[in-house]
């Protein structure tokens, strides 16, 4: 069985994924780490610990990815605002 992740195609693959998150809004990125952490706790609660465990650990790359984006749009409206102030001046 070949690894499909290998040096050769490491870049491609890792262009694929930014092109996909690029679409996804960062409001669903949040809510869909949120729920992910609401899951994971009720898999605890109800005796499933390794599933709810599994959950819980891919909700921190999820928030962190929506975090991400969500400072690039505050980032970026701070960015026009402060260039439509100038104009105006």
């Amino acid at each position: 069985m070949e690894n499909l992740i290998n040096q050769e195609n490491f870049a491609d693959l890792k262009e694929l994924i930014e092109n996909k998150i690029a679409a996804v809004p960062a409001h669903y990125l949040l809510y869909g780490a949120i729920g992910s952490l609401l899951l994971s706790s009720y898999l605890k609660k109800t005796g499933h610990h390794q599933a709810g465990s599994f959950i819980g650990k891919l909700s921190v790359p999820i928030i962190a990815i929506g975090v991400k984006k969500y400072s690039d749009l505050l980032q970026s409206e701070s960015d026009v605002r402060t260039e439509s102030q100038a104009e105006h001046f």
